[in-house]
C-alpha cells in the first residue's frame, strides 16, 4: 500500500490532470480511445460556485485516433466533477457553453465548385463530456461508469448506421460518460476500472480526515495505472502541496459553514413565508365570515323591513275599516258617544274621522 493525497481533493485533481501523460492515461481510458495530443483549453483551474454548488470543470482539446481504422480526430473533452446531487442544470449550461464556443470548431478551407477560389468554414468539433460524481444515480443505475452515444432511427424504429464521423450528426450531439464514484468495483477488472479505483473512498485511511488514502500500488501492473500512482505520489511529497491542500480545506469548511446558514436562513424565511400566508389565509376567512354576517344581517333587516311594510298596511286597512264603521254609525243617528263606546275607541278619534 502506498499513502497518497486524496485525488478527489480539488487540489490533487487539478495536480494529476496537469499532467499530460497522467491525463492521456485517464482520460483515453474512459473513452477507451487513444489520446496522441492533449491540452488544456482553459488555463486556469476552474471551480465554479453557484447556488451552494461546486463544480470543478477542466476543457480539454485533443487528437484521438481510431483504433481500427486509425483515422484522427480532433474533438474538445469536456471533464466536470462534483459532489451536489443538484447540477444538472449547470452541466447542461456548461455543455451548452461548449457549443456557442468557436475554439471548439476546427477552420476547414475549400474551394468553390469549378472554380480555384477558396473560402473557409468552420466544422465543429466533436464533444466528449465527462462527468465523475460524488454520489450515485440513483436505483436501477449502480454502475461504474455509464455511456451515452447519440442513435438513430428511421420511422419504422430501425436503427439507421451513420457514419461515426459526418458532419451534421457528429457536430449537433455529444457523447456522454459518467463516473459514480460510490459505485466503484470493490474488485475491479476491467482497466478502466482498476484506474478509477484510485478514486474509491473507501480507501480514506480515516474518515474523519479524509485527505489520505492507502492505494494499492499492484492492484494492476500496467504502465498506465503506475502512471497514475506515481503522479499522486508526486503530489504526496510536494511541499506546496500540503498548503493548498490545507487552504481548500479551509475554503471547504468556509463554503460548508456559508451553505449551512444559508441553509438555516432559507428554512427561517420558508417558516416566516408559511406564517403570513397561514395568517393571510386566516384573515381572509375572517373576512368571508364577516360577510356572511354582514349579508345574514341584511337579509334580517330585509326580513324585518318586510314585516314593517306589513304592520303598515294592516294598520291602514283596520284605520280605513274604523272610519267606513264610523261614518256608517253616524249616518243612523248613532251618537259620538255611543260610536265610541260600541267600538271601543276614544271619542277624539271618532270626531277627528267625522269632522273629515
Amino acid at each position: 500500500m502506498v499513502k497518497v493525497y486524496n485525488p478527489i481533493y480539488d487540489t490533487v485533481f487539478k495536480y494529476l490532470m496537469e499532467d499530460d501523460k497522467a491525463a492521456k492515461v485517464l482520460l483515453g481510458s474512459i473513452l477507451d480511445k487513444k489520446i496522441k495530443v492533449l491540452s488544456l483549453k482553459n488555463n486556469d483551474y476552474t471551480i465554479v460556485t453557484e447556488d451552494d454548488v461546486k463544480i470543478v470543470r477542466l476543457d480539454f482539446c485533443a487528437t484521438i485516433v481510431d483504433q481500427k481504422t486509425k483515422a484522427e480526430e480532433v474533438v474538445t473533452i469536456e471533464l466536470q466533477k462534483a459532489f451536489d446531487e443538484e447540477e444538472v442544470v449547470r452541466f447542461r449550461k456548461y455543455l451548452g457553453r461548449q457549443y456557442q464556443n468557436e475554439a471548439n470548431t476546427i477552420k476547414i478551407t475549400k474551394k468553390r465548385h469549378n472554380k480555384d477560389e477558396e473560402y473557409t468554414i468552420l466544422k465543429p468539433m466533436h464533444i466528449y463530456a465527462i462527468y465523475i460524481l460524488g454520489h450515485g444515480l440513483g436505483k436501477g443505475l449502480e454502475y461504474s461508469v455509464l455511456k451515452g452515444k447519440y442513435i438513430f432511427e428511421d420511422l419504422d424504429g430501425k436503427v439507421v448506421e451513420i457514419p461515426k464521423h459526418h458532419e451534421f450528426p457528429n457536430g449537433l450531439t455529444h457523447d456522454l460518460y459518467i463516473v459514480q464514484i460510490p459505485h466503484l468495483a470493490d474488485k475491479p477488472k476491467k482497466h478502466v476500472e482498476k484506474l478509477l479505483s484510485i478514486f474509491d473512498q473507501r480507501q480514506i485511511i480515516d474518515k474523519d480526515n479524509p485527505r489520505y488514502v492507502n492505494i494499492d500500488e499492484f492492484k494492476d501492473s500496467s504502465e498506465d495505472y503506475k502512471t497514475l500512482i506515481t503522479r499522486l505520489y508526486k503530489a504526496t511529497v510536494d511541499e506546496d502541496m500540503r498548503g493548498k491542500i490545507e487552504f481548500e480545506e479551509e475554503m471547504e469548511r468556509k463554503f460548508k459553514r456559508i451553505r449551512y446558514e444559508r441553509a438555516e436562513l432559507t428554512e427561517a424565511l420558508n417558516e416566516a413565508r408559511d406564517m403570513i400566508v397561514e395568517k393571510n389565509n386566516q384573515l381572509i376567512e375572517k373576512d368571508k365570515a364577516l360577510a356572511e354576517k354582514d349579508n345574514q344581517l341584511a337579509e334580517k333587516d330585509n326580513q324585518l323591513a318586510e314585516k314593517d311594510n306589513q304592520l303598515a298596511e294592516k294598520s291602514n286597512q283596520f284605520v280605513a275599516m274604523m272610519a267606513t264603521s264610523i261614518k256608517t254609525l253616524a249616518s243612523v243617528g248613532i251618537s259620538s258617544v255611543q260610536i265610541a263606546a260600541q267600538l271601543n275607541i276614544p271619542i277624539y278619534e271618532v270626531n277627528k274621522v267625522l269632522e273629515k
